[in-house]
């Protein structure tokens, strides 16, 4: 009789445990940071010049990022890293160090934790930038300038090439992992190689 009683609660017990186990195997998979949502992405490939971003050093904000994700776009919007600390490459563009401009992203802030790109705004010109492959080859960059735009600033502006060359672009990512959005300003720090 006694273990009739303990079956009904048990059975409880173990639904409840498998329930929070999927919801949380689900927040996992949309808040890691990872693969892209991209239909059909294909692999990574290394580029033929610039490097295949996998870390991000920024000395002057004490910045160390040694896990890079490659963002593609979802239902039409660009997608966006997606844990506080996390960084993206926008990898329909140029990898780091080749022709045009190539875009890392980042959160300044992510529901109540502080983001990876939390003092962006804070660099100044000359400061250096440097991108890394896993196979510890590097890009190196220098900030020309730091800008502020309105929360609402589509990531176009943000990323408008200014010449030729190749240039870096670290900005700050448009809030739309929250329904409420930003609050404050976007960043984009202009960089060019060293």
């Amino acid at each position: 009789m006694r273990q009739e009683k303990l079956v009904g609660p048990a059975a409880a017990v173990l639904a409840v445990v498998a329930g929070l186990g999927c919801v949380l195997l689900g927040v996992t998979t949309v808040l890691a940071p990872g693969t892209s949502m991209t239909a059909g992405a294909a692999p990574r490939e290394r580029p033929a010049t610039g490097v295949l971003p996998a870390a991000l050093v920024i000395p002057a904000l004490d910045l160390v990022v040694n896990h890079l994700v490659d963002l593609g776009h979802i239902a039409g919007r660009r997608e966006q890293p997606g844990t506080a600390d996390g960084v993206g490459w926008f990898a329909d563009g140029p990898a780091p160090g080749a022709p045009g401009v190539a875009v890392l992203s980042g959160h300044t802030g992510f529901g109540f934790s502080r983001g990876a790109f939390a003092r962006l705004g804070t660099l100044q010109p000359g400061s250096a930038v440097m991108v890394r492959d896993d196979e510890g080859r590097e890009a190196r960059f220098t900030v020309r300038r730091t800008e502020t735009f309105a929360p609402d600033e589509p990531d176009s502006t943000l990323v408008a090439p200014e010449g030729p060359g190749p240039e870096l672009r670290l900005i700050t990512s448009d809030g739309s992992h929250d329904t409420a959005g930003m609050n404050g300003p976007r960043v984009a720090v202009y960089a060019t190689p060293v």
